[in-house]
């Protein structure tokens, strides 16, 4: 794979804007057209996986594609797969921020809203990565964000506000909205105590496996600064939008709650403070082993 899309995932993005009953085909519209499932469209537009060849013939067939084009996207695919990228793996700070970004956390905080756009794909309205909702809650809790850079590309984020009661009470009954946060209707942990996280987005690119590690220690040194600092999570939440998004959660050591109820497919997940020290946080970290199972138990 390479830093940029494939020209598979190109085309596919290129021709769901210009087609579509309102002028712009949705990823389902793409899936029924292709007789494949909203998630590979998803992953064919990550640069994540090639059409099967006994399926090539409907790019031709059903969308127009001319035969030299897909030919041609076949060839690159192959091509990325035999050459991984190789560059050094950094952690986003004001170092890097100063010479890619010139000096800019709101750039930085851009590039992070991109790729949560360009890795997720298409999303139900009040779940978009938008600008307008993550931008000020980007600047206004810069601690609560780290990102992993792989030469001047972002490859890898995570975001993990602390929510207040009232929006933690909607997470557990599958109601919580994206589009309704915003950044004063966040805890700023100044005080000690006891809060929720809320993970939006967890995103390795595709083809950087290898930024995995790194973002998992940023993630952690993250959860050590607040333990320091005696601020303890009595819970870590989420909400999976897709399989591979499940998958994640489970490996973790999440548990499931229950599906949210704009969508069925989108499901529930916490990391009880009480599981802290027995997840992949906790074995990575003898601090945060220490300090949870003190606060919470568990082991």
């Amino acid at each position: 794979m390479t830093n940029t899309p494939s020209r598979f995932a190109r085309m596919l993005r290129t021709h769901r804007t210009a087609h579509g009953r309102e002028g712009r085909m949705t990823q389902e519209e793409l899936a029924d057209a292709l007789g494949v499932s909203v998630d590979a469209v998803g992953k064919y537009e990550r640069s994540v996986s090639f059409i099967r060849g006994d399926l090539e013939h409907r790019l031709s067939d059903r969308l127009g594609w001319r035969r030299e084009d897909v030919v041609a996207c076949r060839k690159d695919w192959d091509a990325r797969a035999k050459n991984p990228p190789q560059c050094q793996y950094r952690q986003l700070d004001d170092v890097l921020v100063d010479k890619i970004f010139a000096g800019s956390w709101r750039d930085a905080s851009l590039a992070s809203i991109a790729l949560a756009d360009a890795d997720l794909g298409d999303l139900p309205s009040g779940f978009e990565p938008s600008v307008d909702v993550f931008l000020p809650i980007y600047e206004t809790h810069r601690e609560h964000w780290g990102a992993i850079m792989c030469g001047d590309t972002m490859v890898a984020k995570w975001t993990l506000p602390f929510l207040l009661p009232e929006d933690e009470a909607l997470f557990r009954t599958g109601k919580l909205i994206e589009a309704d946060l915003s950044a004063d209707r966040l805890h700023r942990p100044i005080l000690p105590g006891s809060y929720f996280g809320y993970c939006p987005a967890l995103i390795v690119r595709s083809g950087h496996a290898g930024a995995s590690a790194l973002l998992m220690a940023s993630f952690v040194t993250f959860l050590e600064a607040m333990a320091e600092r005696d601020v303890l999570l009595h819970g870590i939440g989420t909400i999976s939008v897709s399989a591979g998004g499940a998958q994640i959660c489970r490996d973790i050591g999440m548990t499931c709650l229950g599906h949210h109820a704009l969508d069925p497919g989108f499901g529930i997940w916490e990391l009880p403070g009480h599981g802290v020290p027995g997840s992949v946080f906790g074995r990575r970290s003898a601090l945060l082993q220490e300090r949870y199972s003190a606060a919470y138990g568990g082991s």
